[in-house]
């Protein structure tokens, strides 16, 4: 499909593409139904950002298990996406922190407090 189409189709159903990278923290809130489940999660990589298209993948634990989610940028059913903490990361693709355990899967905070707790969809 091209790009220019893509677009189209996005700025009609006026979806908001979140500003999303790699190394944050975030808790996301996903309509289901009649429900809000929230996941909070580090985002591990993200695909063709601030594209209509892209995808990120987040890391996180639901009930003492791990598990990871891919969700387009552009998903319809976030109610609020909330930055609670941003990383000092020097990858664009956070796969080893797989294997990390404890103290070794620890970053850097670089979050200033008024980013902290933002809407990443507001605009």
């Amino acid at each position: 499909m091209h790009f220019q189409r893509l677009q189209s189709i996005y700025a009609d159903k006026q979806y908001n593409i979140a500003a999303i990278k790699p190394g944050q923290y975030l808790e996301i809130h996903e309509k289901l139904g009649d429900r809000t489940w929230r996941f909070k999660g580090l985002v591990v990589k993200v695909k063709k950002p601030s594209h209509p298209d892209g995808t990120f993948t987040i890391r996180g634990t639901v009930a003492g298990h791990t598990i990871e989610k891919v969700y387009p940028l552009s998903f319809p059913k976030f109610e609020k996406v909330a930055l609670l903490d941003e990383y000092k990361i020097r990858r664009s693709k956070l796969y080893y922190i797989r294997e990390k355990v404890g103290k070794d899967a620890r970053f850097k905070s670089k979050i200033t407090a008024e980013r902290k707790d933002k809407d990443l969809l507001a605009k």
